[in-house]
């Protein structure tokens, strides 16, 4: 019998032509978001093994100079695509896509899509994934606002009941009708996104996140099902139910993540670039504790080696002073950035579990949060990023360093050359992507609100059912 209810319903959702035109719309909107999206990631793709490539063509061929002056002209750190950003690009489009290395510094990340475009991408950028998250619900509350109180309005859900159909079956056979239809959209478009996107970009296949991210998606248009058919049964004139379940998608789709983003961003400030690159600049001068000041350290490692070494000059030592200290210093700038990195990174996770956890009340936080970590393009991988980036600045600084340590002599900045092989015994720098499982646990409260918001709405909708007829 619910076999029956579902066929009737796709019969008239067939018929109505204003729903054939919308599921039209949402077929050529989607198609263009996906072509939006695979064209942009595949310029951004060739521009950047383009630029890798100059990059590290440019470090193989410069002249032969000084080790420090060679390290001063740098490294281009660039993203790795993964596959599933022509999905859901996530914080990428406003993070940047590379950042560029020297010596004593950390800098931003570069050629961030957002620093281009204009205040339209503050609605989010046209992607899959938006599509998904924001018009499917639209859609969903089309097709489901109707479909319990519009049988009472037609006069039909007497004859329905009395063909032997109970209330609770008449109930999920109308959910079902209506998600099977965005679920077939949506287990379509998934795979239309990865097998376009693994030809286009020829990146590594991840079952794991694809197959995740059609699970939290179509679990995502059942709450969306079960809320337009709840309401639809409680509510019993169309033109209310429809109007509650806009109110309900505008409260958890716009206002609702707006509203946590701002507490986030009170409870946790983060420091503007000014006063962060102020403080930085202050700790290396002064010291971390303010007690430390710069030249007061190197004259106390120049004395600990002197002491060290039993000589009376840093010219009497075995290696070049100038080397070492260039190193020392080096190592002190690492370890403040590091300290005032870690307070942004961290506040900004705090941020975003605090809105995880506000966001409780919006089954949209939640999915975007999921979507964004399956995609490789959340916060935990941009900061994954710029820490293998930095990994990479430290070790190719220090190799030079060293270079100046232990093969030049000291006072010899001026005529001390790097031989050619230096610059290809520094590797090109390689950014690794991680798979599903490293950033699953990032996104556990997100998993539980999702699972709470679908455990409720069948509650809701086992106790709504747990009649014997319409009331």
């Amino acid at each position: 019998m619910m076999y029956s209810i579902i066929k009737n319903e796709w019969l008239q959702y067939s018929r109505d032509k204003r729903i054939v035109w919308l599921i039209a719309f949402l077929l050529l909107i989607s198609a263009f978001a996906l072509w939006h999206q695979l064209d942009f990631q595949n310029q951004l793709n060739s521009t950047r093994m383009k630029a890798q490539q100059d990059s590290r063509r440019e470090w193989l061929s410069q002249e032969l100079k000084h080790p420090h002056i060679a390290a001063h002209f740098g490294n281009y750190a660039y993203k790795k695509p993964a596959l599933l950003h022509c999905f859901d690009p996530g914080l990428s489009i406003y993070t940047g896509t590379s950042v560029y290395m020297e010596p004593h510094r950390q800098n931003d990340f570069l050629f961030s899509k957002g620093q281009e475009s204009d205040t339209g991408i503050r609605f989010g950028w046209l992607s899959p994934a938006l599509i998904c998250q924001l018009l499917l619900p639209l859609l969903i509350i089309v097709l489901s606002f109707n479909s319990i109180n519009g049988e009472v309005e037609k006069g039909t859900m007497s004859l329905l009941l009395s063909q032997g159909i109970s209330f609770r079956q008449l109930l999920f056979a109308k959910t079902l009708a209506v998600f099977l239809v965005f679920e077939i959209f949506v287990t379509a478009y998934l795979l239309a996104t990865a097998i376009a996107a693994g030809l286009l970009l020829k990146a590594a296949v991840d079952p794991a996140g694809i197959f995740y991210l059609w699970l939290v998606y179509s679990c995502y248009c059942i709450i969306w099902s079960l809320s337009g058919v709840y309401i639809s049964s409680r509510i019993k004139n169309a033109g209310g139910a429809i109007a509650v379940l806009l109110l309900c998608w505008m409260f958890t789709n716009i206002l609702l993540p707006r509203i946590s983003a701002n507490i986030a961003e009170n409870v946790y400030p983060v420091a503007t670039n000014y006063q962060f690159r102020k403080k930085i600049s202050e700790a290396i001068e002064k010291g971390l504790d303010g007690h430390d000041a710069q030249g007061e350290r190197a004259k106390r490692i120049e004395q600990e080696l002197l002491a060290k070494y039993k000589v009376d000059s840093v010219e009497q030592l075995p290696f070049n002073f100038e080397g070492y200290i260039m190193q020392q210093g080096e190592e002190y700038s690492s370890k403040v950035y590091d300290n005032y990195f870690g307070e942004i990174f961290n506040s900004l996770k705090k941020q975003k579990t605090l809105q995880s956890w506000l966001g409780l009340g919006s089954p949209f936080v939640a999915l975007r949060n999921i979507s964004m970590a399956a995609s490789n393009a959340s916060l935990e991988s941009e900061i994954d990023f710029q820490q293998q980036a930095e990994h990479y600045r430290r070790s190719f600084v220090q190799n030079l360093n060293n270079d100046m340590r232990d093969n030049s002599a000291y006072g010899s900045f001026n005529t001390y050359k790097v031989s050619k092989d230096t610059y290809g015994s520094i590797s090109d720098v390689e950014i690794k992507n991680h798979p599903l499982a490293w950033s699953f646990p990032h996104i556990i409260p997100d998993n539980i609100g999702l699972l709470c918001w679908l455990l409720v709405l069948i509650i809701l909708m086992y106790n709504r059912s747990n009649i014997t007829g319409y009331h």
